[in-house]
C-alpha cells in the first residue's frame, strides 16, 4: 500500500467550515488533500490531480456530488477513484439511488470524524486491492499473449528434421543443407551465443602458437 504522504484525496464540499475540518482531518493522517466548492471545481481536480479517493457531499450548486460521481464512474471506469458520498439524506431510497449511480460508500450527515477516517481506510484498502488485482490480469493477458505466440511458432516447425548422420547438417525444407544453429536461428526458435567450453578453452590455451593460427 501507498504511504499516506503518496496518497491523495479530494474533498469537494460546499460548507466551507466543515470542509476545513475534514482537510485538516485528512492531513493530520499525512494524506495530500485538495479541496473543491462544488462537483464543477470537483471535476476540474479530479482530471489534474488523478486522486485516489474522493469525498464528497451530495447536495452542491451547479454540478452535485451523485452527478459528479456518475460522472467519474462512467468516464474513468477501472481507473474511477474510490467515492465516499456524504448528505444529510437519510432515508433507504437516497442511499440505494447513490449505491446504483456508483458510489463506493454512503455517510449520512452529521457523521463521526472517526467512522470518516475508517471509512477512507476502508476504501484505500479497496483501491490497493483493486490495482493489485488488475496489475495480475494485465500480466496473465501478456503470458497468454506470449503462449499463444509460441504455439504459432512451433505450427511452422516440421514435425520430421532430416539430419545428415556424418556431419550433422540438417535438410532445410526449400533446399539445401544447413548447419544445426543457422536452421534453428531462421526459424525464430531460438538464438546462440558462442562460449568456448572448458575442454576446448584447455585445448586452445595448450595449443602451439602456430595450431592456434591455423585454428583461427
Amino acid at each position: 500500500m501507498k504511504a499516506p504522504g503518496d496518497i491523495r484525496i479530494l474533498v469537494v464540499e460546499d460548507d466551507v467550515y466543515f470542509q476545513r475540518i475534514l482537510e485538516k482531518r485528512l492531513k493530520n493522517e499525512g494524506y495530500q488533500v485538495v479541496c473543491a466548492a462544488d462537483g464543477r471545481e470537483g471535476m476540474k481536480a479530479i482530471v489534474t490531480m488523478d486522486p485516489d479517493l474522493v469525498i464528497s457531499d451530495w447536495m452542491m450548486p451547479h454540478v452535485d456530488g451523485l452527478e459528479l460521481c456518475q460522472s467519474v464512474k462512467t468516464g474513468l471506469k477501472e481507473a474511477a477513484p474510490y467515492f465516499i458520498l456524504l448528505t444529510a439524506k437519510g432515508e433507504i431510497s437516497d442511499r440505494l439511488l447513490a449505491l446504483d449511480t456508483g458510489a463506493d460508500d454512503y455517510l449520512v450527515k452529521p457523521c463521526d470524524q472517526g467512522e470518516i477516517m475508517a471509512r477512507v481506510r476502508t476504501g484505500l484498502r479497496s483501491v490497493v486491492l483493486a490495482r493489485e488485482l488488475r496489475k495480475v490480469s494485465s500480466e496473465l493477458q501478456a503470458a497468454h499473449a506470449e503462449l499463444d505466440a509460441l504455439r504459432a511458432g512451433a505450427k511452422h516447425f516440421p514435425d520430421r528434421v532430416h539430419l545428415c548422420p556424418t556431419c550433422n547438417r540438417v535438410r532445410a525444407p526449400e533446399g539445401g543443407w544447413l548447419e544445426l544453429p543457422q536452421y534453428l536461428s531462421q526459424r525464430g526458435i531460438v538464438a546462440f551465443g558462442y562460449v568456448p567450453c572448458p575442454s576446448c578453452e584447455s585445448s586452445t590455451a595448450s595449443a602451439s602458437p602456430d595450431d592456434q593460427r591455423r585454428a583461427a
